[in-house]
């Protein structure tokens, strides 16, 4: 076990400083080694037993394809944001686009692009089935904007927004989000979300494919370890579980029931559903993100959607990074908590936000899709409260690059990046692929890493 570290506010919590990658920390056995990638070749295909994750790189947003270790694969969003090379938006994306512009390529038809890479780890697999696809939560960036897209070859009622694309050229098994189906928290996304038309947009396209494809869809289950699962050889792995952690505020307890943190249908009261953040009845779409905790032996990966903390210097059920990690738990794997921006990651507001300190990743991987992915004080935060921590970018530029520390702590960036865990999780390794050049050859190989 690791030392405590004293909280500033007089509290202990736990940290465990992970062991540096590669050497000791219990590696365990290792029944199916994983195949020695090399630099400049394709990544060696995934193989029955291991647990793959990859971090697609569209410099729009995120998008996470799992292949379980007996071939059942999953979704985790689609990325799609609409805002433009150059265009000031909060950030800009100037930067970490002026390498490469997948968005020009492809005239904004992000969810071709992420088809067609998941198409080519699916000849791995042997099936194009993906049998889990899970919208964390509405927003573009997520789901993809639907702003000037051609119709869906399949509807009229709905266009090629990135998840919807997917969902029509894909067999999916099992559609999950966080308001199915009446998609109408904390108010009526349909009418009242900023991005109506967005939301109103994949609604269409989610009935449509219950209806007519046979779609199965279901909101997500705070607490659940049965909605997602191994469905093609279950027996053989008994040590991978899939925890759903929470959504819309409910989270689980860590046994068998939930605790609900945000205010019910009922009690929502906002005055203008375009500044949600500014009210003390109106949780933001952001920390209403379905979370879940993937779990292979000894090996954990946290995906935690855009979950955050703004509002809690005013409102503290704003909270809801803190709590989800904390009943998470250390992680060997953490997909960085609304891309590294502000309020997020444990980072801030006077050292009362723990949630590094409780999921304590040895490897943490960025979503960037703008200048400021991770912030300055986030990663530096983050680099500074976990000194063995390995940092992994998809996209970053001159200003990133920057941040104190950022050549010895950030081990790959600027393309996909993927984490393969061999069988039984005892071991991973990091790998970044090449993005630009549609080749997705090695660039980057990290490990090995063992498991705690």
């Amino acid at each position: 076990m690791g030392a405590l570290l004293l909280c500033a506010c007089g509290g202990k919590k736990p940290i465990i400083v992970p062991p540096v990658p590669g050497g000791g920390g219990g590696g365990g056995d290792d029944p199916k080694p994983i195949k020695q990638a090399e630099i400049g070749k394709p990544l060696p295909a995934w193989e029955k037993g291991w647990f793959d994750i990859h971090f697609i790189n569209t410099t729009t947003g995120e998008a996470v394809y799992l292949i379980f270790p007996d071939g059942t694969q999953m979704l985790i969003d689609a990325a799609g944001s609409q805002v433009a090379t150059g265009v000031v938006n909060s950030v800009t994306n100037t930067g970490i686009r002026a390498r490469w512009d997948p968005t020009k390529e492809s005239g904004w038809l992000c969810g071709e692009y992420i088809a067609n890479y998941i198409k080519s780890c699916q000849a791995w697999v042997g099936s194009s089935k993906i049998d889990y696809v899970l919208l964390t939560h509405f927003h573009n960036d997520h789901f993809g904007g639907a702003s000037g897209l051609p119709v869906s070859d399949l509807s009229p009622n709905y266009v090629k927004q990135s998840l919807p694309y997917i969902l029509d050229n894909f067999e999916v098994g099992k559609l999950m989000d966080r308001g199915y189906p009446d998609y109408n928290y904390p108010f009526d996304m349909s009418s009242k979300a900023d991005n109506s038309a967005n939301c109103t947009n994949y609604i269409k396209a989610v009935k449509y494919q219950v209806e007519k494809r046979g779609v199965v869809a279901e909101k997500f289950v705070a607490g659940s370890n049965t909605q997602i699962q191994l469905l093609k050889d279950a027996d053989s792995y008994p040590g991978f579980v899939v925890r759903n952690l929470a959504i819309n505020g409910e989270i689980w307890n860590g046994g068998t029931g939930t605790n609900k943190t945000f205010p019910e249908l009922n009690e929502i009261v906002v005055a203008n559903t375009k500044d949600v953040k500014s009210s003390d009845k109106c949780p933001a779409e952001n920390h209403m993100s379905c979370m879940a905790k993937f779990s292979f032996g000894s090996f954990d990966f946290f995906a935690g959607g855009d979950g955050q903390y703004n509002g809690l210097s005013s409102f503290a059920w704003k909270d809801i990074e803190t709590p989800v990690a904390e009943v998470c738990g250390q992680v060997e794997v953490m997909k960085a908590d609304h891309h590294g921006t502000s309020n997020t990651n444990g980072t801030g507001y006077s050292n009362k936000c723990w949630a590094m300190r409780y999921l304590n990743p040895q490897v943490w991987i960025v979503n960037s899709w703008t200048d400021a992915h991770p912030r300055k004080d986030v990663y530096e935060g983050v680099t500074g409260l976990l000194p063995n921590a390995d940092v992994f970018i998809t996209n970053a530029c001159a200003d990133q690059q920057a941040y104190k520390d950022y050549a010895s702590r950030t081990k790959g960036d600027n393309g996909h990046v993927v984490v393969r865990v061999c069988e039984g999780g005892s071991k991973y390794y990091v790998y970044v692929l090449t993005d630009s050049d549609r080749k997705s050859n090695v660039k980057v190989i990290s490990g090995p890493y063992f498991s705690r």
